[in-house]
């Protein structure tokens, strides 16, 4: 993460997108194993060791999360797509040295048939004030 970019809710979202692509190059191709050797069984482990040490590298600069990240697992916010994929919404919001900065909310594209995902894990952030899932419920 550059220090001299403005920390603005799209430079945060695109930050922890890379961070996100820099974790997927440990995936090897089938997604079912990492580069060390770390066995993973479902998509919910290819998520969860995208996201590791992610809050660790963001807090280094300030910034942290109300939940932790990418936000707590609502099935209720699962999509199905077409040919068997799947989408969840996780929603979190992002603090700078204790200011919100972004809501962000966190597309996790996924297949219930395989380990691999299907597309990366898409961060979108809206400004601090925009209405998370909680509006609607």
């Amino acid at each position: 993460m550059s220090h001299h970019a403005p920390l603005t809710p799209e430079h945060l979202s695109r930050s922890i997108e890379d961070y996100l692509a820099e974790r997927q190059t440990n995936v090897l191709p089938s997604g079912e194993q990492t580069k060390d050797g770390r066995q993973l069984s479902w998509c919910g482990d290819v998520l969860e060791y995208l996201t590791e040490g992610l809050a660790e590298r963001f807090a280094a600069r300030g910034i942290t999360f109300s939940k932790s990240f990418p936000g707590p697992f609502r099935l209720m916010d699962e999509e199905q797509l077409a040919g068997g994929n799947h989408m969840r919404r996780f929603w979190t919001m992002a603090f700078d040295h204790g200011c919100p900065i972004a809501r962000l909310c966190t597309y996790f594209f996924h297949r219930h048939d395989q380990v691999l995902l299907p597309r990366p894990p898409q961060v979108v952030a809206y400004p601090p004030d925009h209405p998370g899932p909680e509006a609607s419920e």
